[in-house]
């Protein structure tokens, strides 16, 4: 089986979250996907709660499964505490799912932050690593230099921000052509971003 993990602070889901799920799902040939929301040590602290978060998440992976069921949704990263690494994670899914290839699904910008993060070198090891980016159609590209680890690229270039959706929210624009409509509905349901 091939496993793959797709961590994120989800503040809030997007429809580049859901495309980038659907499109890895074909691409890179994935049995199951696991969405695991975050406590990103990078970032500040998140707009939504860690529960409206999760809940966001929850319908997002809803959505995916709309094209057929293989995603489930983890609140383990929230669970823990602290920050979240990805290294635990990664650790924590292969526990799970002994035997499994796990793939990681990142951004380009996530992946070229990659060799700062907590026990960087042990995550090559553990599993392969899918970029989503503008790199210019699917390889498995040597590293660009000796700081970034091996991984295969995907050209994906759907420019949507979590940031930006949260300052349309707070400007009252509407932002249903950014979000799933399930998760629309959640933020307005909820009051969330509003200034």
């Amino acid at each position: 089986m091939r496993t793959a993990v797709f961590g994120g602070s989800f503040d809030p889901p997007h429809n580049g979250h859901l495309a980038l799920c659907l499109f890895a799902r074909e691409l890179a040939g994935l049995d199951r996907l696991m969405v695991s929301v975050s406590k990103n040590p990078f970032k500040a602290t998140a707009a939504a709660s860690d529960d409206d978060r999760a809940a966001m998440a929850r319908l997002l992976t809803r959505e995916i499964n709309s094209a057929g069921a293989f995603a489930e949704m983890s609140t383990w990263e929230l669970q823990q505490p602290g920050p979240s690494y990805t290294i635990d994670l990664l650790r924590h899914v292969a526990a799970l799912h002994p035997g499994d290839e796990l793939v990681l699904l990142v951004g380009e910008d996530s992946y070229r932050q990659m060799p700062q993060w907590k026990s960087a070198p042990e995550i090559p090891k553990r599993c392969s690593i899918a970029v989503f980016g503008r790199s210019g159609g699917e390889t498995a590209d040597p590293p660009v230099n000796d700081h970034l680890f091996p991984a295969h690229h995907y050209d994906f270039d759907m420019a949507v921000s979590a940031t930006k959706i949260r300052q349309r929210v707070a400007a009252g624009q509407p932002i249903d052509h950014l979000v799933p409509p399930s998760i629309a509905a959640y933020i307005a349901e909820h009051g969330l971003y509003r200034s």
